[in-house]
């Protein structure tokens, strides 16, 4: 079956207590008739987990940038908000910040999609009404991308609700919150299932569905929150010969590449036609537009990383031109000129360059705070043309776990285990695709933080496994000075949702 063919409609969309949803997205020709009847088709079938990954695509437009991107950069201080939500950079991050609240809700609806399709589509294999190999890939599919979704909501706010039975089956929908820990076992228990059915990779035309290798990959990451590192070695190392490094750092985020072998997990977008795949075409992402010279677009650059970052990489660490540039320097994709924006050839002739370093661009706004440089990891399509221009929305995907990353989680794993020699083995696969040889002296930990820094900056997960380290605290003090104030290291639990369901505790500190 093609996906691509599927058109995929919501119907009503009702919220629990908990955000969890009794209903689903599913193929159009059924459209508003009964779960007994939806279930007995494959097709459907298929298309109700296809709703679950829509739960990256869909749902307010800033869920990808505010509620993902922005806590896994800003809080490691090497990118700063130019605009409202600046107070990142000092952890006070309000409890009514209404992207946290989305992320909530909206990951909440693809655990509540999850769950209908796992216990439907059983009943369905029980029944007979779908051949038992195709059935249990959809449910390890429906599981692995629940295990995601709460990976990234325990990454965030620590201990969240578990929910795991279909909406009217829910036996108490004001539960309380369970602990982080508790979380990440029911993460390593969806991931343990899914990893059993899911294949390694799949026909082109479902490409971007979750694997047997994200499966392990997020396996893995779940035991490292538990500090149970020789599980995640285990877990990680599963991944060998399923996935390689980009010989070219730069080719990692490339417009033209993406789902590459080093990609593990990827939010599938739109396409060059407009086309989201498997039959959406229902969101892009301003993404690019948020991370591009204000200067190109006659507004945003509200996500900028610091000089301070450009200056900590090695010198001859090929991953800096490809993660930030500067003023005076050329963007280093040759698909993105700089001079071809319409902004560009009116006010500032033409250069192909990001200002001058006589005259860095550090914005047009009156906005105080940018430095004149900027991300390129996410600036990467040339059709998108900055915050005012026609194109501020882009398609290009968005990579949330790939196998560098694993690499350098391997690395932390064997260090944690006693075994440096191993841990120096993978941590040196990352730092010679940089083109970089044995790390400074120092205590390794440290060198793994660094390598972390750099190979993942301006992406969707540092904050998170420097979170995950516990070494975040020691790290923010050490490189910047700052002292996170007690409890602020987790976002706070939204207050909507709090006033919504009373059982829920705040973090500390809030």
């Amino acid at each position: 079956m093609n996906l691509k063919k599927l058109k995929i409609t919501s119907i009503c969309l009702f919220l629990t207590m908990l955000g969890c949803s009794d209903d689903y997205l599913i193929d159009q020709q059924y459209d508003g008739v009964t779960d007994e009847i939806v279930f007995n088709d494959p097709e459907t079938a298929s298309a109700v987990v296809t709703s679950v990954y829509d739960t990256f695509q869909g749902g307010p437009v800033e869920y990808l940038t505010k509620a993902v991107f922005y806590p896994a950069n800003f809080l490691t201080q090497d990118f700063k908000n130019i605009g409202s939500d600046a107070f990142f950079q000092t952890f006070q991050i309000p409890v009514t910040f209404v992207p946290f609240n989305n992320m909530w809700t909206q990951n909440y609806i693809g655990i509540g999609r999850a769950n209908n399709a796992i216990y439907n589509i059983n009943l369905m294999v029980e029944e007979g009404d779908i051949e038992a190999e195709y059935g249990n890939r959809l449910i390890s599919e429906s599981r692995a991308l629940r295990g995601v979704l709460y990976s990234i909501m325990a990454s965030n706010f620590g201990g969240v609700p578990i929910v795991t039975q279909t909406a009217e089956r829910i036996e108490d929908p004001e539960a309380p919150r369970n602990t982080q820990e508790e979380v990440f076992r029911q993460v390593i228990e969806d991931m343990e299932m899914a990893a059993e059915y899911l294949p390694w990779e799949y026909p082109e035309s479902e490409t971007g569905r979750i694997t047997k290798g994200a499966a392990y990959a997020y396996m893995g990451s779940a035991y490292m929150w538990l500090g149970e590192y020789q599980n995640a070695i285990e877990a990680f190392e599963m991944l060998e010969g399923h996935y390689t490094l980009e010989d070219d750092f730069l080719a990692i985020h490339a417009n033209d590449n993406q789902n590459n072998n080093e990609s593990i997990f990827e939010v599938q977008l739109y396409d060059e036609s407009g086309d989201l795949g498997w039959g959406r075409d229902d969101n892009k992402t301003f993404i690019q537009s948020f991370t591009m010279p204000n200067e190109i677009g006659n507004g945003g650059g509200y996500a900028v990383p610091t000089e301070a970052l450009y200056n900590s990489f090695e010198d001859g660490d090929e991953r800096r031109p490809a993660t930030l540039i500067g003023p005076g320097e050329e963007h280093p994709d040759p698909i993105i000129d700089i001079a071809m924006y319409e902004n560009i050839q009116q006010n500032f002739g033409g250069i192909n360059t990001l200002g001058t370093e006589e005259d860095p661009w550090t914005g047009i706004d009156g906005l105080p705070g940018r430095e004149g440089y900027y991300a390129v990891k996410l600036w990467r399509n040339p059709i998108v043309d900055g915050w005012s221009g026609p194109n501020i929305f882009g398609g290009q995907n968005l990579i949330f776990l790939r196998y560098g990353e694993v690499l350098l989680s391997l690395a932390e794993s064997y260090h944690k285990i006693g075994n440096d020699s191993k841990s120096m083995e993978y941590l040196m696969r990352v730092r010679n695709r940089a083109g970089l040889e044995q790390p400074p002296q120092g205590e390794l930990m440290n060198s793994i933080l660094e390598e972390y820094r750099h190979e993942l900056a301006g992406e969707f997960s540092l904050w998170w496994v420097l979170r995950r380290s516990g070494d975040h605290i020691e790290y923010i003090q050490d490189r910047f000075d700052i002292a996170i104030p007690e409890g602020k290291d987790l976002m706070p639990i939204p207050q909507q949702q709090i006033d919504i369901n009373p059982n829920l505790s705040q973090n500390p500190g809030y």
